[in-house]
């Protein structure tokens, strides 16, 4: 069976929905709480990621079963305080792959379509955040060439 990676279409945006809701649900802490309209509140986010020129989504399917997902996009980055030249990068917003697909290569193959379209954007450089404390993610970021950069720190009170 052979996996392939496409642009998103429109019809994939619930089942996107489904599956990151499902995800940050198993990965909340204690102090995060959901919306009582999260559902559509996500729906909305993606509609409008998806209707953005500079925001481009891509699924793994095999099958005709989707293995993942990765939503990113292009924007100018500014440094606050603005004292470095703006610059033109690509950020990876959501990168997921279903439980049955995971250690497959679905997540690498999902981040170089990324960075190809990117590329012909012409980023400058391509950031994401991921869980510090899972190892798997930590790998697939390591392997597709990430590197920490400046460390977001998070302590519960």
């Amino acid at each position: 069976m052979e996996m392939s990676i496409r642009e998103w279409r429109r019809a994939d945006l619930t089942q996107i929905k489904r599956a990151w809701i499902d995800y940050c649900r198993s990965v909340a802490r204690s102090d995060m709480r959901f919306r009582t309209n999260a559902e559509a509140a996500m729906m909305e986010w993606l509609s409008v990621r998806f209707r953005q020129s500079p925001g481009m989504g891509f699924i793994a399917e095999q099958d005709e079963s989707v293995a993942g997902f990765l939503i990113a996009r292009v924007d100018d980055w500014e440094s606050s305080p603005p004292v470095i030249e703006p610059r033109r990068i690509g950020i990876i917003d959501a990168l997921y792959v279903s439980e049955p697909f995971r250690r497959q290569g679905v997540g690498g193959r999902l981040i170089e379509r990324a960075i190809q379209a990117m590329r012909e954007a012409d980023v400058t450089a391509v950031e994401t955040i991921y869980d510090a404390w899972n190892e798997a993610s930590i790998q697939v970021w390591n392997r597709a060439g990430f590197a920490p950069w400046m460390v977001h720190a998070y302590r519960m009170l």
